[in-house]
């Protein structure tokens, strides 16, 4: 069985407005599902008001709110105590970072990595040096931009206290083996571990607990939904962390970590995006009574062999010029490579190739994408840093076909001033 690729895309009709443009841009944020715009236009249109009273509206709005919320934990196979709503990663990290570093001490370790975006780097590295703890960091490979698990044992010590790494990273775009990863982690110390899966997320919705981790956190405007970012803390692990709600809220495990109101149709829509994945598996599968992860994991099989289909060209094209170097895996071969592709040009700037891209109308982008430290490490320029193609399971063919071109093209027209 196949992706039924043209009923994908006829849940985005966003994807209808300009059919010669290829949006190639997703790891910045990805359209969004029919599914999740119904439900917001609903909820703005009829239940805006305060949720969760006796009145009708107000009864509506909250149900809304409480299916969206009851539905994602179903989906990551965790306990809706263990889940957060808030308006981005981010903010979500940057709350954790004042719920988690609140009990670290001098002579605490923590480990964070050099290919992780922003958000899950400079949050902790801030907290520690606030504490007094030490930061180590976990280094990636300078060639290719991947982490290798043996440098991490060396880092690991008895005061560790956390581990923050990506599950995917928005540039290098190769998968890390979180639950292998956790469980190296777990057997060398007592360390917990925080994931970042922004990158991640939009091509898989992971089994929390299977993996093992103590918070995973990614975006779901990038997973086809409202701006909303997902937050899972294992509830094992509250009690190392400081609540972060109004004084009368801290215990409460659904507001521990949400110091803000919580932005309602935002959250209402996001059951939305649950409901994009029913109709998908349905359609594939027919009717079923597995429960939402395992339909997801179901659908995933689907999705990457889709996603392989798409990268593997780009990857084969730009690995063999020589006038760009590739980051990441070559290929799509372990199925863990995301169709998140990055790429320095050597004979002229990132910036002036994007451009060249954009005006084939090719939806893309060039810099450091907020993994400032990783292009930097990389001996790339942050400032102009490289041309991202990043790819979902909507895209199709022909499109892939079309960027082929547009990079052939461009390319080829060495020099700055073409269209910068």
């Amino acid at each position: 069985m196949k992706l039924d690729i043209d009923f994908v895309r006829k849940q985005f009709d966003q994807l209808a407005d300009d059919p010669g443009f290829a949006f190639a841009s997703n790891a910045g944020g990805s359209y969004v599902c029919n599914q999740a715009n119904e439900v917001l236009e609903h909820y703005n249109r009829h239940t805006r008001v305060q949720p969760y009273s006796r009145y009708s509206p107000s009864a509506e709005a909250g149900k809304a709110m409480d299916r969206a919320h009851a539905g994602w934990a179903e989906a990551l196979n965790i306990r809706p105590s263990e889940l957060t709503i808030g308006p981005s990663t981010s903010i979500n990290t940057y709350v954790m970072a004042q719920a988690i570093g609140e009990i670290w001490k001098p002579g605490d370790e923590i480990i964070v990595t050099n290919q992780d975006h922003e958000t899950n780097s400079g949050v902790w590295r801030r907290k520690a040096i606030e504490k007094g703890v030490t930061i180590r960091q976990w280094e990636v490979e300078p060639d290719t931009g991947l982490l290798n698990i043996e440098s991490l044992f060396p880092l690991l010590r008895d005061n560790t206290r956390w581990v923050f790494f990506t599950h995917c990273s928005n540039i290098v775009g190769t998968v890390n083996p979180v639950a292998t990863i956790v469980k190296t982690i777990k057997s060398g110390s007592n360390a917990r571990v925080f994931i970042d899966a922004v990158a991640y997320a939009p091509h898989h919705i992971s089994d929390l607990k299977a993996l093992g981790v103590d918070c995973y956190a990614f975006s779901l405007y990038k997973v086809y939904g409202p701006h909303q970012g997902m937050l899972y803390v294992n509830r094992d692990a509250h009690g190392d962390m400081t609540s972060q709600a109004h004084y009368f809220n801290s215990g409460n495990p659904a507001k521990d970590f949400a110091p803000a109101g919580p932005q309602h149709a935002q959250i209402a829509a996001c059951a939305g995006v649950l409901d994009y994945f029913d109709e998908l598996h349905q359609h594939h599968f027919g009717a079923s009574d597995k429960n939402r992860n395992a339909k997801l994991e179901q659908l995933h099989q689907l999705i990457v062999q889709h996603e392989n289909e798409l990268a593997a060209p780009l990857l084969e094209f730009l690995h063999h010029r020589a006038d760009v170097r590739l980051l990441g895996k070559t290929h799509t071969g372990d199925n863990d490579r995301a169709p998140t592709i990055a790429f320095q040009p050597l004979k002229q700037s990132a910036k002036s190739v994007a451009h060249k891209l954009q005006d084939a109308k090719i939806g893309t982008e060039h810099g450091n994408f907020y993994a400032h430290r990783l292009i930097s490490d990389l001996g790339i320029d942050p400032d102009d840093g490289v041309v991202r193609l990043s790819l979902v399971h909507y895209n199709n063919q022909q499109e892939v076909e079309q960027i082929l071109q547009a990079l052939d093209t461009a390319l080829n027209q060495t020099g700055d001033d073409a269209a910068a």
